[in-house]
């Protein structure tokens, strides 16, 4: 097979194109990559109207549901600080860094009235974090000591990442010749131009 030709191996087409070379280019390096979820308990003050409203319905004898509702793209994440530790792994002291993430959830609790219907009323700046779902379960459905009871539970994906130079097979790409006539002799675009490269000094074998 000749440059520029293509054969069908195992269903997959094969080109060798003299137009690809070796390139540098810059990236971000992952480093981590972990998936983690957070469960912790909070306690909701709920509001002195509102309160005195469901204390009189749970008096009444009347059956309350508590939703809460949590939409995983409303979480906004940040990253307080990274701490250095020293810790055993396999018998051997390890140093790890331990990033502190500040995430602020807004929770929609909605009460529902069941016996009636209840009116409408590493360093900090190479860690991403994507939020990838929560949920809220309430664990009481009547007020305790003046606040409503939930578990919150968030899954985030957390990267640590730093940018890199690669070398890698490549060529220039180019846009597309526009094949459709829409009737007008406007000017002649040029196509883009690249730095000349300069092979023969970098990168060096």
């Amino acid at each position: 097979m000749t440059e520029g030709e293509c054969a069908k191996e195992n269903y997959f087409i094969i080109c060798k194109d003299k137009s690809v070379t070796n390139e540098c280019i810059r990236v971000n390096k992952i480093y981590d990559w972990v998936m983690l979820n957070t469960d912790e308990i909070k306690q909701v003050a709920i509001p002195t109207a509102d309160l005195a409203t469901l204390q009189a319905l749970v008096e009444a004898g009347h059956l309350l549901e508590v939703v809460g509702t949590i939409t995983a793209a409303d979480i906004t994440t940040r990253i307080v600080s990274v701490v250095r530790k020293n810790i055993i792994i396999h018998c051997k002291k390890t140093e790890i860094g331990c990033a502190q993430i500040l995430k602020t959830v807004p929770l929609t609790i909605e009460v529902y009235d069941q016996t009636t219907c209840f009116p409408d009323e590493f360093t900090v700046d190479n860690i991403t974090i994507h939020v990838r779902s929560a949920d809220a379960i309430s664990l009481s459905n009547t007020p305790v000591n003046g606040n409503f009871i939930f578990e919150i539970s968030i899954c985030q994906d957390v990267q640590v990442e730093t940018e890199v130079k690669l070398e890698v097979q490549g060529k220039f790409c180019e846009p597309r010749k526009n094949n459709l006539d829409c009737g007008i002799n406007g000017c002649i675009c040029q196509k883009p131009t690249f730095p000349k490269q300069c092979p023969d000094i970098f990168p060096v074998e």
